[in-house]
């Protein structure tokens, strides 16, 4: 019986150890980078990080301002990108960025990026603060998903891993970075994290992220929350060089509040018969949709030096 039980186990761990080696190879997971948490609250990636995303041929790689992305900041007209997982681009090459993008048709600005997934309204508005200090650029493009706005208010739905702001209290919430030592150990061990991806019977709600639907039947009731946080923003944020990017399926009532505060904003729109998607589940723009989506952003930018 112990000789059994002694072949089994080896044969368990030879089938793990060839199936880490196969995963590895063929990139049948993706390499995700750690977080960290600034002073001022700010979730960005610990520094001299690089990986591969699942099937990529080129690695994302994390620079010396904690962001995956573009950090030009070499000529005297400076445009920041701020954004969630769209922005960040981890599963496209460097080249795809909307940074790269319009780098190479406005080549006499500089471009940096600051994007990471999870990426609240709130947080990016934080973001945009640090960024007007540090760097005093002469535009912040934001891109916005429909969820970025409620999943910014905690009266909504509360978030342990995001920063949100609660209309009642009027304060930020610190974000907490969730089981970054049991995360450490299932993104380097490649066949319990493939294993776990395939079977997410542990991934909880938040894991899952983003609220795939609000209740149209109070409605009111939100957009009042909305009002009040975006009243917030005006009261505690410079935009004046903010632009807002609005992907094509945003919240009309959204809209029509941003219009109501005089925020800039381009509001994206998708052809019906073109797919901006990389496909397989993954709703993220491909080359192709950065593409799409850079041709508008330029069109507004060159609007705006005429």
């Amino acid at each position: 019986m112990k000789i059994f039980l002694l072949r089994v186990l080896l044969f368990l761990i030879l089938l793990a150890g060839t199936s880490e080696l196969i995963i590895r190879y063929y990139k049948l997971t993706s390499d995700l980078p750690e977080r960290t948490i600034d002073d001022k609250g700010i979730q960005k990636y610990k520094l001299n990080q690089s990986g591969y995303y699942k099937k990529a041929e080129k690695k994302w790689q994390v620079n010396k301002f904690g962001w995956i992305g573009t950090s030009d900041l070499s000529k005297d007209t400076i445009i920041t990108i701020i954004g969630d997982s769209f922005i960040e681009n981890i599963m496209n090459p460097i080249e795809c960025n909307q940074g790269s993008l319009l780098k190479s048709e406005l080549p006499g600005n500089s471009f940096f990026e600051a994007g990471r997934s999870g990426v609240t309204f709130i947080e990016s508005m934080e973001m945009s603060k640090g960024l007007n200090i540090d760097f005093n650029p002469t535009y912040q493009l934001l891109y916005l998903n429909p969820t970025d706005i409620p999943e910014s208010i905690e009266e909504i739905e509360k978030y342990a891993d995001r920063m949100q702001f609660s209309i009642e209290s009027k304060k930020l919430s610190s974000p907490k970075i969730k089981s970054p030592i049991f995360k450490k150990i299932l993104y380097n061990i490649k066949f319990v994290y493939y294993l776990y991806l395939r079977y997410p019977v542990l991934i909880d709600k938040q894991n899952l992220g983003e609220i795939d639907n609000i209740s149209s039947s109070n409605k009111d009731s939100l957009n009042l929350l909305y009002d009040k946080l975006l009243m917030y923003c005006l009261n505690n944020y410079r935009t004046d060089n903010l632009i807002l990017i609005l992907h094509p399926d945003i919240d009309y009532q959204i809209l029509l509040i941003f219009e109501k505060y005089n925020f800039k904003y381009l509001k994206l729109n998708s052809i019906e018969d073109e797919n901006w998607e990389i496909g397989n589940g993954d709703s993220h723009w491909s080359c192709y949709g950065h593409k799409q989506v850079s041709k508008q952003v330029l069109g507004f930018l060159k609007g705006l030096k005429k």
